[in-house]
């Protein structure tokens, strides 16, 4: 009887705490807006990642530039691929609200979902280092001199570490908005999995 009891209280306070931990991320998650975005280049390169930020703060137009901490995004991530579809590399220039990444230039205008400056990615002048800019980022950064023809640029450091052109396009980068629900439908889903097999497994025992 005294084992029951236990088990039963243990039970009540694992679900108030995971009640409680549900309760304040969706809270947090409720100031929280994230977008994915993509960019395909003429001959098939592609680039697919995606970038948060706490909509109680931003303004409407959010400008990034170079290392440090950021003034409004908390995440920013790319993923590159050939066009084959095959993974090339992924980075994360910019993780828990700082960038990582010196050469950064990320401009966005809510409202009308349009990418200014772009310039996303790693270059540590190391081999596999790849990122993807435009003609705008690199006027933005005084490299006016390297303002190509095509519009965006996709580019990769070879085993040497010299630069070379994978991809060079006209097609703008394009961004849509991850629905809030889904967000914490998953968040949900996740917890409640989790409460499910530790159940299960206390239950076997």
């Amino acid at each position: 009887m005294k084992h029951l009891f236990t088990k039963t209280a243990f039970r009540i306070v694992r679900t108030t705490s995971l009640i409680l931990a549900i309760a304040i991320t969706t809270n947090d998650i409720a100031d929280a807006v994230e977008f994915n975005f993509n960019w395909k280049g003429d001959s098939g390169y592609s680039a697919k990642g995606s970038f948060n930020y706490d909509t109680t703060t931003a303004p409407s137009v959010i400008y990034e530039a170079g290392l440090g901490d950021t003034k409004n995004l908390q995440s920013l991530s790319i993923s590159f691929f050939d066009p084959l579809n095959t993974f090339i590399n992924s980075f994360t220039p910019v993780v828990s609200g700082v960038s990582n990444y010196r050469y950064l230039r990320f401009n966005f205008d809510s409202t009308t979902r349009q990418i200014g400056p772009f310039d996303v990615g790693k270059d540590n002048s190391l081999p596999g280092d790849t990122w993807l800019n435009n003609n705008l980022a690199l006027i933005d950064e005084g490299f006016s001199d390297q303002v190509l023809a095509k519009e965006f640029h996709l580019i990769k450091r070879d085993a040497a570490g010299k630069e070379q052109i994978l991809n060079l396009s006209n097609n703008s980068v394009q961004v849509s908005k991850v629905p809030e629900g889904s967000i914490i439908i998953g968040l949900l889903a996740v917890c409640s999995l989790g409460f499910t097999l530790k159940q299960k497994k206390t239950s076997a025992a």
